[in-house]
């Protein structure tokens, strides 16, 4: 599978949470803007690794990934949204990374092996060469442990620079929309719905079904319907 899933829903499951009067939204960001859609037509939460291109495809369409043994759409929203592409991870620069780190844990090694060689060549201070050595091997330890850290955190830092993949049921067949991350699922209530503002992008109002106020910033609710319309995109 080109995809890892993080999350799957169970529209029985989601029924049971929240009142009448509440509407839970699976959120995410795109280019610093939140936005949400119903968590009733959220099916998986992917982090996506290898998106297939599909020839002659307009380029909102990024390509297909094998979910489960179905071939789903990728649709990049950015584009949609008239912003511009960007690349899906940061594989190659963690990739770099990492491999630094191991080029410099090589040379430790390599240090301490000469100097290993030095010390047993100088027969007169054998014991001084021992304590050297032992030094040395301490030093490489800790020069490994330190080498883990930053390994550690390029790991986390691929994570939170990679785009992800919340895919949705669309008439019966499932698209998977690429967005630059995933946030919290959070109920609203239906009173505090507002239609869209007049200071919200043209391009963005076409797509957009309304907003919701929160408390640090504005969430627009996308109109799926609208953003998966491939008639727009011809």
């Amino acid at each position: 599978m080109t995809g890892q899933a993080l999350v799957a829903t169970d529209s029985s499951e989601v029924n049971a949470v929240g009142g009448e009067d509440t509407t839970e939204f699976v959120t995410f960001n795109i280019a610093g803007q939140l936005f949400g859609i119903p968590v009733l037509i959220v099916q998986d939460i992917l982090l996506p690794e290898s998106i297939a291109s599909i020839p002659l495809a307009p380029p909102e369409v990024r390509g297909s990934i094998n979910l489960r043994g179905r071939i789903v759409t990728v649709i990049d929203v950015r584009i949609r949204l008239g912003l511009e592409r960007r690349a899906i991870n940061a594989e190659d620069k963690s990739s770099a990374l990492i491999s630094n780190e191991q080029d410099s844990a090589k040379q430790d090694t390599a240090k301490q092996d000469s100097a290993k060689q030095d010390d047993g060549e100088q027969d007169s201070a054998k014991q001084d060469s021992d304590e050297e050595t032992e030094n040395t091997s301490l030093s490489a330890d800790d020069s490994a442990v330190e080498a883990e850290v930053p390994a550690e955190d390029a790991k986390r830092k691929k994570i939170s620079d990679h785009m992800m993949a919340v895919t949705v049921e669309h008439h019966n067949e499932l698209y998977t929309l690429l967005v630059d991350s995933v946030g919290d699922v959070i109920p609203l209530s239906k009173k505090d719905y507002e239609g869209n503002p007049g200071t919200l992008d043209p391009v963005w109002r076409e797509f957009a079904g309304g907003v919701y106020r929160l408390e640090s910033n504005l969430m627009v609710v996308l109109d799926v319907d609208r953003l998966l319309d491939f008639s727009a995109m011809s």
